[in-house]
């Protein structure tokens, strides 16, 4: 066996300690990291409760099921869209009160109040939707009483009304009027939601400017 003179060992008693050590700081970095997503993905998991828990305050008879994937769906989408979420929140609160089956006047449907002609035309963005149909016994409200469903319709039509008008509160008036539409007590409405909804530090909001215009997909009244 050849025998390595002390120089030679002590080199190499360092070199696992820093080659060792080394790989411990690896480790102790992997395990930060490790734990920050842990907490980050708790924390995401509180938020989406929150949410849940302020719908069904809201709307005592909201089906929780129902409703399960809706923070999640809303929080991308509203970031698609470049508004905050609770902004989002607040336009289904003043729209239908988080009733997915509400019914309006002109026939639009679910949380966000779409007519199914208006999601019609934002099929090829969104996908398709199953239609409402009256039949003789019941009555089938199709996918827009679906939340995630009218959800992803409704923040796409905002989406696109952004790329037409100049601010938030333009977008809103229209969303609620179509183009021609003036009144702005609908935008008061939202925005007075959305106030009261920034107070409440649980549900995470997240206030931002609306990005830049892009250009446009459709023009029409809602």
């Amino acid at each position: 066996m050849r025998w390595f003179g002390p120089a030679v060992w002590c080199m190499s008693l360092a070199a696992s300690v820093v080659v060792f050590g080394f790989g411990g700081a690896i480790s102790g970095l992997e395990l930060h990291q490790s734990n920050a997503a842990h907490a980050a993905t708790e924390s995401e998991a509180q938020l989406h409760r929150n949410i849940l828990d302020y719908i069904l305050e809201r709307n005592p008879s909201a089906s929780r099921t129902a409703f399960r994937n809706y923070p999640a769906v809303v929080i991308a989408e509203a970031a698609r869209t470049g508004i905050d979420h609770c902004l989002a929140l607040a336009q289904a609160q003043a729209e239908s009160d988080f009733r997915p089956d509400a019914v309006g006047r002109a026939g639009e449907i679910g949380l966000y109040q779409m007519l199914p002609s208006t999601a019609a035309l934002l099929v090829p963005v969104v996908g398709p939707f199953r239609w409402p149909s009256v039949r003789r016994i019941e009555r089938d409200l199709g996918d827009l009483s679906d939340p995630i469903v009218s959800t992803r319709f409704a923040m796409a039509y905002l989406r696109d009304i952004l790329a037409r008008k100049p601010t938030v509160r333009d977008a809103l008036i229209e969303y609620n009027g179509g183009p021609r539409y003036r009144q702005p007590h609908y935008y008061r409405t939202v925005m007075a939601t959305y106030v009261e909804i920034l107070e409440r530090p649980s549900l995470g909001c997240r206030f931002r400017e609306a990005p830049a215009p892009k250009s446009p997909l459709i023009a029409f009244a809602r």
